[in-house]
């Protein structure tokens, strides 16, 4: 199991710092960058060393997009090939599509516009396929999203798709709030290349887990290693002010996992 920290650029080397096997970057703030700033935070992350695996919100939409009459997913993919080029050229492998206001349902009747979505998707993994990524589908909770909120929904949509580079992702918090069964990260763990975790209860700051919480972890800890699950897992939480002892105090809730 690899323990990443999720943060941004400026974050980057704290994240090393900290002790982490790896960082997870927003994917937007990187698509961004000037030509010389991304040759210059590329060259920061050679000279550090901490890998960037993973790429968080593909898009910066954070409005209903995905099912709105008229969306053409085409339009998309000049800067979709962009930022996955720019993903790939500092390591990272697996591409995460959240954005779960962009794929709201503005109405019930709206699901008849899934079709464009499954055609989006396809897109998006096409593209990262051709950067050999992964795209990572996350299921949300109801209250960041009213589409794909549990794993076994994730699944359902990625059979439809029928692309071999689509995977999903489990994120504690969104299985708490979907009232999803922890049994689920077993049912579905062939499907899974990464996890999310925080402390899970407070909405909408995202705290680090620790041993002090009022949430027992032990069951999530327990799922995952039922599973067999052994790869990428990121504390996605609210930046702290110290990175270091945020870590240590994740650890200890999750110490059973990188024995």
């Amino acid at each position: 199991m690899k323990l990443g920290g999720f943060g941004l650029i400026e974050h980057y080397e704290s994240i090393s710092a900290a002790g982490y096997d790896y960082a997870e970057l927003d994917m937007p703030e990187i698509e961004a960058l000037s030509n010389d700033a991304f040759a210059q935070f590329k060259d920061k992350t050679a000279s550090v060393g901490l890998p960037i695996l993973t790429g968080a919100r593909i898009l910066p939409i954070a409005v209903p997009t995905f099912f709105i009459d008229g969306f053409n997913p085409s339009k998309l993919a000049p800067y979709l090939k962009h930022s996955c080029e720019r993903a790939a050229e500092l390591g990272i492998k697996k591409v995460i599509l959240g954005n779960g206001k962009a794929r709201m349902l503005p109405k019930p009747a709206s699901i008849k516009n899934e079709a464009v979505f499954l055609e989006l998707l396809r897109m998006m993994s096409e593209i990262s396929g051709e950067n050999d990524q992964e795209m990572i589908l996350e299921p949300l909770g109801p209250k960041y999203s009213n589409y794909i909120n549990t794993l076994e929904e994730a699944v359902e949509i990625v059979n439809r798709v029928n692309i071999k580079n689509l995977y999903i992702m489990a994120d504690l918090r969104h299985m708490l709030w979907s009232k999803e069964s922890l049994d689920d990260l077993s049912s579905f763990v062939n499907y899974v290349h990464h996890v999310h975790v925080d402390y899970p209860l407070s909405f909408p700051e995202r705290g680090y887990p620790c041993a002090s919480d009022d949430y027992d972890y032990s069951k999530f800890v327990n799922e995952l290693i039922k599973s067999g699950y052994n790869d990428t897992l990121t504390i996605e939480a609210d930046f702290p002010k110290d990175w270091k002892i945020a870590r240590q105090g994740a650890m200890e809730v999750l110490q059973k996992l990188f024995k």
